[in-house]
């Protein structure tokens, strides 16, 4: 048991020549040329053998030239340190993305290359490089890239390589910690016929029974039948017909509003930012930004699951609930939409109105639409059909929507050529502005949108 003690006690001090920790992760001494180890090796044989002056001057040099770059590459692996600060993060597509990236070499020897290789995931981010520190000299420069593809990406983990100038040893730092950050689906303007008007059901068939709760607007009356309430009798109505009369009332008007995109991935088409997918995305963005400021409360209904909805909440700080669930929106294979609305009446309430996103003219989605409501909408129902001629598909949507309407959905046919991102939407969109005083001085000017 002593010996085994000793042995890792042994085998950990002498891997402390090869790895050592920094503050920000680990540094790893690596052999990069084994060449120059085995002639070392094999000159010692030679030696050993053949004692030869000419032999052990070789030896002497070789030998000499390793504790060189061994000194210089652990002094490099103890004293430099590198660190990169996110100084403005993106908000939406579109956005400027910007780090600083610093390497402080406090080592009096020269850094005289250091790669850095970095893992992040943001689409075009090009951090890697090979970069020059002189002794007890700090390094630093700007990383900038716009961002075009909304979603959660990392920044980071990283790598600083460097070495000696031979080129026998390298010392890998490793910088494990990453940075999360949201791009968010940018914003449309949109024409007054997309607006959800949150139409009562009245304004497309008259209603034929009085609502459950009495509201300040009267829309019609009908006779009287068993069962009304003797408060509901219009007397002016009764007088004029000799009968009795009641009043129909015209449904309490809903503060809540589900917006329901399609997100199966076989009703899409196209690719990238002109996809039916991120159009119909950033319409459903635009929309929720509509509505909550107006006071509605707003909710995302992304699977028909309570777990995986956004509940409906007022007030315009709620937009980036939604734009983060949007943000991380994936289409997927196995969730008809028809299926998704059937299980959303575990959420939904018939006071609730609903706007349907969707490429689909699948006749399957509008009736299960019609049964998440059990013939008891307040509001009739309303969807934005994307149409798939203008993405390439061959079928077009404006028989479907016509369709729609005959069945007391208020449909309307948006083209992907309607949906125009807007530029800085949330924000002006700003980028980095320097200028220069007659003394030479340079100042910032103006600075990208903080975090």
């Amino acid at each position: 048991m002593p010996f085994r003690s000793m042995f890792r006690r042994l085998i950990d001090r002498l891997s402390r020549l090869w790895r050592m920790p920094h503050a920000n992760g680990e540094a790893r001494i690596e052999v990069h040329q084994p060449l120059w180890l085995i002639a070392s090796l094999g000159l010692s044989i030679w030696y050993t053998l053949w004692p030869l002056p000419l032999v052990l001057t070789g030896l002497v040099v070789l030998l000499s030239l390793l504790l060189i770059g061994w000194l210089w590459t652990r002094a490099l692996a103890q004293q430099i340190e590198a660190s990169r600060t996110l100084r403005y993060t993106a908000v939406q597509v579109g956005d400027e993305l910007e780090e600083v990236i610093e390497i402080v070499n406090r080592a009096p020897l020269p850094l005289i290359w250091a790669e850095v290789i970095d893992h992040s995931t943001a689409p075009g981010y090009a951090l890697s490089g090979v970069y020059i520190v002189g002794g007890g000299a700090v390094k630093q420069w700007r990383v900038t890239t716009t961002c075009t593809q909304r979603g959660v990406f990392m920044l980071g983990p990283w790598e600083l390589i460097t070495g000696d100038p031979f080129g026998i040893f390298r010392v890998r730092q490793t910088y494990t910690q990453g940075h999360e950050i949201f791009v968010y689906p940018p914003l449309a303007s949109l024409s007054p016929e997309l607006l959800p008007r949150q139409r009562q059901v009245g304004d497309l068939q008259r209603l034929n029974h009085a609502t459950h709760a009495d509201t300040i607007n009267m829309a019609t009356t009908r006779p009287y039948v068993t069962g009304d309430p003797l408060r509901r009798v219009h007397w002016r109505t009764t007088a004029r017909h000799n009968k009795l009369f009641v009043k129909v009332f015209e449904p309490e008007a809903s503060s809540t509003v589900w917006l329901a995109p399609d997100l199966n991935a076989t009703v899409h088409r196209g690719a990238g930012a002109d996809s039916s997918l991120e159009k119909m995305i950033v319409l459903t963005a635009s929309l929720a930004a509509h509505l909550l400021s107006e006071r509605l409360a707003v909710g995302l209904l992304l699977d028909g699951q309570a777990g995986a909805s956004v509940p409906p909440q007022s007030g315009e700080g709620h937009l980036w609930s939604i734009l983060r669930a949007l943000a991380l929106a994936q289409a997927q294979n196995d969730r008809p939409f028809d299926q998704v609305l059937l299980e959303a009446r575990s959420v939904f309430s018939p006071r609730d109105s609903i706007v349907v996103l969707t490429p689909s003219l699948d006749a399957q989605w509008p009736q299960a639409l019609h049964l998440l409501g059990g013939n008891r909408f307040n509001f009739a129902p309303e969807a934005i059909v994307l149409d798939p001629a203008s993405f390439g598909g061959k079928a077009s949507a404006a028989d479907f929507v016509l369709l729609l309407r005959e069945q007391g959905v208020l449909a309307q046919v948006v083209r992907g050529e309607d949906i125009v991102p807007i530029s800085g939407a949330y924000g002006e969109v700003r980028r980095w502005e320097f200028q220069t005083l007659g003394t030479g001085r340079v100042f910032v000017r103006q600075t990208p949108r903080a975090a």
